[in-house]
């Protein structure tokens, strides 16, 4: 196997009712919030409002990571029929409220399976770029789960959910 690098990624949006770590420090912060405070970089670089972490929608990112890294798929929806819009839902974190939300979701291995690089991937990107740009969003939860997956040993599985409520 080549030492080669690969990132894909994929955006998904959804209407409905109801500062980058030096990479001495990057080691001591968890991979979530290296993300966190990649997108916030992002934003402010483009005149935008940070977003704020969320436990509950942290969650439900990680979840969906670890089911597309167990089930080997790459879809905001998974075989099981479950919607971002499902999960977002369950959470209970936008119980009472009108939302917005926009999902990304990236997966690489080796050096494109970082923060920085998920990053630039989604900025290049203009569904992902207007998903991590839109002023729009006030929270995100970020889930990130490493192993085996669709044959590369060292790959990692982003999910990064976008939420506003009123």
């Amino acid at each position: 196997m080549t030492n080669t690098t690969r990132l894909l990624i994929a955006p998904a949006i959804l209407i409905s009712a109801g500062l980058l770590a030096s990479p001495a420090s990057a080691a001591k912060v968890p991979p979530r919030k290296q993300l966190l405070r990649a997108v916030n970089h992002a934003r402010a670089a483009h005149g935008v409002g940070a977003v704020h972490g969320s436990r509950s929608l942290r969650v439900v990112a990680l979840g969906h990571s670890s089911d597309m890294l167990r089930r080997g798929y790459f879809a905001h929806t998974s075989p099981t029929g479950s919607t971002m819009s499902y999960r977002i839902q369950r959470s209970g974190f936008v119980n009472g409220y009108s939302w917005t939300a926009g999902e990304t979701l990236a997966w690489g291995w080796g050096t494109r399976s970082g923060a920085k690089a998920t990053v630039k991937a989604w900025l290049n990107s203009p569904e992902h770029r207007a998903i991590l740009l839109s002023p729009t969003y006030r929270w995100v939860g970020i889930g990130r789960n490493c192993g085996s997956y669709l044959g590369h040993p060292d790959a990692c599985v982003w999910t990064a959910d976008f939420v506003t409520r009123w």
